[in-house]
């Protein structure tokens, strides 16, 4: 990464908006006034609820008492005469993630995880989010705390579909590592798309992405293909093309040589423990 570019982005902040419409996520702890018109403090008082276009017509606080007390203090008027309304929107995701290096480990109270654990030394992510979350966390670190979250961040390569399109669920070329391990047909791939959010009209696309991309499911290809093909994968660049058909040739690949090291063993007299291809980490992991 050239240095240049990313001081540029920190040099040049510009606009962010941190409400999403979304439901999940932090409820942003903005509230809108309404003031009670009138003297008196009666019941039949009229309620007026201030122009939420105004920034004048919002208060930010930890809970509703708090904002009734902050929004009563700002119009100069009793807290009987103030009701008020959190905004429905949630924070960003990547506004929220910024907080994850300090607030995971008890900010804003002085822990003694947060004076132990934090800063930390390294942080591994992909490329594609670098100005997403990385920077936002070194942005909200610094004005937070003071301190920088980390102080080394690797760059793993993207992993993406055969035809170098971001996987999504929605395109049905998701492809999730144990299914290339284990194998997995196309009914059951199917069925996959009914345990998210996705509406009727996605889970439909994505039947007809996941027929294209896996037109007879994903064959099993075992772990050690798998890890033999990702390390493969990576000399070609930041991306990573992932495509099953490819992972189960490095599955014959892998075959050919316990076949040709169970004939070399046998030939020259010597005996060994082989594990069969795909049962090779579970005799390593149970001989640890």
């Amino acid at each position: 990464l050239d240095p240049n570019t990313w001081f540029n982005y920190l040099d040049n902040p510009r606009p962010w908006c941190i409400s999403r419409q979304l439901w999940w996520g932090h409820r942003i702890p903005a509230y809108l006034v309404s003031v009670r018109d009138g003297d008196g403090d009666g019941d039949d008082a009229p309620w007026r609820e201030l122009d939420p276009n105004v920034t004048a017509s919002w208060v930010a606080a930890y809970d509703e008492r708090d904002a009734v007390r902050r929004a009563a203090a700002k119009h100069g008027v009793p807290e009987a005469r103030v009701r008020v309304a959190q905004d429905a929107d949630v924070l960003d995701t990547w506004f929220s993630s910024g907080l994850f290096p300090f607030s995971v480990f008890g900010w804003p109270e002085r822990t003694a995880d947060l004076e132990r654990f934090f800063p930390t030394q390294l942080l591994e992510t992909g490329h594609d989010i670098l100005f997403f979350w990385v920077a936002r966390m070194v942005m909200m670190s610094l004005h937070l705390t003071d301190r920088l979250p980390f102080r080394d961040v690797m760059l793993h390569a993207m992993v993406r579909d055969a035809h170098n399109r971001k996987m999504s669920k929605s395109k049905g070329n998701v492809i999730d590592p144990l299914w290339v391990i284990e194998g997995i047909t196309l009914d059951d791939l199917h069925k996959t798309l009914l345990t998210g959010n996705l509406d009727d009209a996605e889970v439909a696309r994505a039947r007809a992405g996941q027929r294209e991309n896996f037109p007879r499911g994903i064959p099993e290809c075992g772990t050690d293909a798998l890890r033999y093909g990702l390390c493969y994968y990576t000399v070609q660049g930041r991306d990573i093309n992932l495509d099953p058909n490819v992972l189960q040739s490095y599955r014959f690949f892998s075959n050919k040589l316990w076949n040709a090291t169970r004939f070399a063993l046998a030939t020259l007299g010597l005996t060994a423990q082989l594990a069969a291809p795909g049962q090779a980490s579970a005799a390593a992991d149970g001989g640890a």
